[in-house]
């Protein structure tokens, strides 16, 4: 790919078993994008679905252009899967969102001008009015709490899918969750390298349809070990006993 196609963002969502909703989401996501004026391409990874959500994609992805799908065989996890999708973006900005249509793709386009008008490095987004169970709701609070003691981040909202990276510093990053602590690692990960990061206000929504594949009280106990496990080698790394966060 040329400079001159290059595009601006790119959007990046793991897909799980969405097929009763996915069309939709990103047919909205191709709207909104098209009536920017940015230049745009979509990634999806299709984390081995077995709904037939793999089988939509690639109908749409034969449709419109800026529509791009990677497809693992198997299940490998949420994480797994956003890392698959944003390194395999091209754009110059990668924006990472859930394909179950709860974050809006115009608070992509805010993110992304928000970086360039202040030279920003990243941008996270911070929910508002999270339309989950409140257990859910419970567990976030939780866990942004446990994160601010952990690691001293000014970020309300660490875990929201919704973040904005110049992809050159994402190539940078090793990045270790498979599952649900990705987007807390991800940023947390920026920050310990010096990036440059902002925190803007995301909407957020019901699902567009199906479920959650979330298992709350599993999830919050991998989550804290997980986080243990970060402030370990993020220790390392700022004593300089690592080379990479």
């Amino acid at each position: 790919m040329t400079d001159a196609e290059t595009p601006m963002l790119s959007l990046a969502a793991p897909a799980y078993n969405e097929a009763g909703g996915i069309e939709a989401v990103v047919r909205d996501w191709v709207r909104v994008l098209s009536g920017s004026g940015e230049s745009f391409e979509i990634v999806v990874a299709n984390d081995g679905s077995s709904d037939g959500t793999g089988e939509v994609l690639d109908r749409l992805a034969a449709e419109i252009p800026q529509l791009r799908v990677v497809h693992e065989k198997v299940n490998h996890g949420y994480g797994h899967a956003v890392s698959l999708a944003m390194k395999s973006a091209a754009g110059l900005y990668v924006a990472s969102l859930d394909s179950d249509g709860q974050f809006d793709p115009a608070d992509a386009l805010s993110f992304l001008q928000k970086a360039r008008q202040e030279g920003l490095d990243g941008v996270n987004g911070r929910r508002m009015g999270k339309k989950d169970s409140l257990i859910r709701v419970l567990a976030d609070r939780v866990l942004n709490l446990i994160v601010r003691v952990l690691f001293g981040t000014r970020l309300s909202d660490t875990n929201c899918a919704l973040k904005l990276i110049r992809r050159e510093l994402l190539k940078e990053l090793t990045l270790d969750a498979r599952g649900y602590p990705f987007p807390t690692e991800l940023v947390l990960k920026l920050e310990a390298k010096g990036a440059k990061i902002a925190e803007m206000p995301a909407n957020h929504y019901e699902r567009a349809s199906g479920k959650s594949h979330l298992k709350v009280w599993d999830t919050g106990w991998k989550m804290l070990w997980f986080l243990l496990y970060l402030r370990l080698r993020l220790s390392l790394f700022k004593r300089g006993i690592i080379q990479r966060p």
